[in-house]
């Protein structure tokens, strides 16, 4: 499974280059996807009720299919997951300073950048031009 993160400071376009990777990757192979929910409210509401009550997992159900686990996962361990489900591309929103391979949305340093894009430059082009180079990538390894 070939591994891409796209990080960048709030509102950069992130999720907007993230859609047109998976879209465009998505004609090579099957896609999932990773976002950092640091903030994502699971500690109120319904989710921390259901906690609260002594539930281990909770499912949300709708025009999708939601799981959430007690468990405090980790960026390896949803990798793992993908990988498990027969993905052959992750695209990873968020997760700065991980070691995985990044995009870059913003003018900042981080770890393993292979290119700093720019919203305003993101075209059909560019995105090709960017799942190229996703798709020379190694085969993503865990750490050990």
């Amino acid at each position: 499974m070939k591994v891409i993160s796209v990080v960048g400071t709030k509102k950069t376009g992130k999720t907007t280059l993230v859609t047109a990777l998976v879209q465009s990757l998505a004609k090579h192979g099957r896609v999932g996807t990773i976002k950092n929910m640091v903030t994502h409210p699971v500690d109120r509401g319904d989710t921390k009720r259901h906690f609260d009550a002594g539930a281990d997992v909770v499912i949300g159900l709708g025009d999708a299919r939601l799981k959430v686990t007690r468990e405090r996962g980790d960026l390896d361990s949803a990798l793992a997951d993908l990988q498990a489900e027969g993905m052959d591309y992750a695209v990873v929103e968020g997760f700065k300073h991980s070691s995985l391979p990044k995009f870059v949305m913003a003018d900042i340093e981080v770890p393993n950048c292979l290119r700093k894009v720019m919203l305003f430059e993101l075209n059909d082009a560019l995105t090709e031009e960017l799942v190229s180079q996703v798709l020379t990538l190694d085969d993503y390894q865990a750490a050990p």
